[in-house]
C-alpha cells in the first residue's frame, strides 16, 4: 500500500470505526505540523498525507527564519545536525511555551542531547540495516490510542511476516540507527520497546516522550524514520496511526474537549519480567558483603500483607558473569567509566551504582522487583 492509501485508512478508520470523527475534523481545521527534512529523513513522503489545516515542509536552514510558535508539533528529521545552532534556543522555547516537538533517529544525538540533555541519549551502538517486532508497552497512552486493536485486525495480519506476532508490528532500523538509551527513568516513559533491539544492541526502546517546561511542552522521540518502508504495511499502518494520534492529542488538550477512548486493551508485554531478563546472571560465589548483613530476618512470603525483601550485596567485578556494560537500575548508564563499588538487589539481579543504592535505600524497595531492600 502506498503512503496515500495508508493515511486516507488512518482517517477513515477514525472517523467510522474509533469514534473519532470530531477529532479528525477539529485537526483538519485547527491542527498545523511543521517538518525539518533531514538528509535521511524525508518526511514530505507522509506529512503531504495527513489530515491537518496546515502541513509544511522546510529545509533545515529556513528554521531560523520560521515562527515556530504558530505550530503545534514540529518534526525534525534525521540527522537534524544541519540545523543552525543559532536556532537550538528556538527550538527550546517552543517546547517551553507549550509546543510539542519530534525527533527521529540520529537527531537524538543533534537535537535532543544538545537542547534537552539529561533525559535520553544514544548508546553509541549502530544498528544493521533490520526490521526488528516491536511491543506496545502503553496501549491506553494517547499517542498509542487505538493502536493496538487495529493492528490485530485480520486485513494486517495477512500482510505481516509469518514470525511477527497479534499484537507486534515491525519496525526497520535503517543501517547505523541510534538505539535510545533512557538516562531519566522517571520522567521518560517508553512507549513502544522491541526484544529484537535490546537483544542485538543494547537498548529496547523505540518510542518514548517526557514533558519539558510548565506549560504543557512535550519531547517525543523515535528511532528510525517516519516512512518505513521496510516495515511492510503493518508497520506502515502503525506509524501513521501514532503520528496522527500525536496531532490529534495535542489539539484534543489545545481546544480543552476530551476525545473517546478505545477500549482498555491489556498488554501481552510484561516490562518486569522482561526488563529482568536482561540482567547478568546471578553471582552468588563471588559476591561480598559487610558481616552485619547477614543476620537479618524476612517475612514469610505465605503471610498475607508482608512484603518480600531482598539483600543488597557488593558485586565482585572481576568474576566473569560481569559486564561493565551493565546498566545501573536507578540512573539507566553503565559501569564503563565508573571505578566505586557496585551492589546488587540479590532477589532480582539488578544493579546499583554506591550512591545510586543510597538514594533507592532511602525510598526503601529495590527499583525493579518492589521488594524492601536490606543491608
Amino acid at each position: 500500500m502506498s503512503w496515500k492509501d495508508i493515511y486516507s485508512e488512518v482517517k477513515k478508520r477514525k472517523m467510522e470505526a474509533l469514534d473519532k470523527k470530531d477529532i479528525v475534523q477539529a485537526v483538519e481545521k485547527h491542527g498545523k505540523i511543521l517538518a525539518v527534512n533531514g538528509r535521511y529523513e524525508k518526511p514530505k513522503k507522509v506529512i503531504g498525507h495527513m489530515y491537518a489545516f496546515l502541513k509544511k515542509v522546510i529545509n533545515e536552514k529556513e528554521v531560523i527564519k520560521e515562527n515556530l510558535s504558530r505550530y503545534d508539533v514540529i518534526l525534525i528529521g534525521c540527522p537534524g545536525n544541519a540545523l543552525p545552532h543559532a536556532s537550538h534556543p528556538k527550538i527550546r522555547d517552543f517546547v517551553i511555551n507549550g509546543g510539542w516537538l519530534m525527533t527521529t533517529d540520529w537527531a537524538i544525538r543533534s537535537i535532543i542531547e544538545n537542547i534537552f540533555p539529561g533525559f535520553i541519549r544514544w548508546n553509541r551502538a549502530k544498528t544493521a540495516d533490520a526490521v526488528v517486532a516491536c511491543q506496545i508497552l502503553e496501549p491506553n497512552h494517547p499517542f498509542l490510542d487505538g493502536v493496538l486493536s487495529e493492528i490485530q485486525q485480520s486485513k494486517w495480519q495477512k500482510q505481516s511476516a509469518k514470525n511477527t506476532k497479534k499484537n507486534e508490528f515491525r519496525w526497520w532500523l535503517e543501517t547505523k540507527s541510534f538505539p535510545i538509551q533512557v538516562m531519566n527513568h522517571q520522567a521518560v516513559r517508553v512507549l513502544i520497546s522491541s526484544w529484537e533491539l535490546q537483544n542485538k544492541w543494547g537498548e529496547s526502546p523505540v518510542l518514548v516522550e517526557f514533558d519539558y517546561g510548565k506549560m504543557g511542552g512535550k519531547v517525543i522521540h523515535m528511532i528510525s524514520h517516519t516512512h518505513l518502508q521496510k516495515g511492510g504495511a503493518k508497520g506502515k499502518y502503525a506509524s501513521a496511526l501514532i503520528l496522527t494520534n500525536i496531532l490529534d492529542e495535542k489539539i484534543a488538550q489545545k481546544m480543552g474537549f476530551s476525545k473517546p477512548t478505545t477500549s482498555k486493551y491489556v498488554s501481552e508485554w510484561d516490562s518486569s519480567q522482561s526488563q529482568q531478563q536482561f540482567f547478568q546472571t546471578p553471582l552468588d560465589k563471588n559476591l561480598t558483603s559487610p558481616s552485619h548483613q547477614d543476620n537479618y530476618l524476612t517475612p514469610s512470603t505465605g503471610v498475607g500483607g508482608l512484603t518480600e525483601t531482598s539483600q543488597i550485596v557488593e558485586v565482585d567485578v572481576n568474576n566473569n558473569n560481569f559486564s561493565f556494560a551493565s546498566k545501573c537500575i536507578y540512573c539507566g548508564y553503565d559501569f564503563g567509566e565508573y571505578t566505586g563499588k557496585i551492589y546488587l538487589c540479590q532477589a532480582c539481579n539488578a544493579f546499583y551504582h554506591e550512591n545510586c543504592i543510597n538514594v533507592q535505600m532511602n525510598e526503601g524497595t529495590c527499583k525493579n522487583c518492589d521488594r524492601i531492600l536490606l543491608w
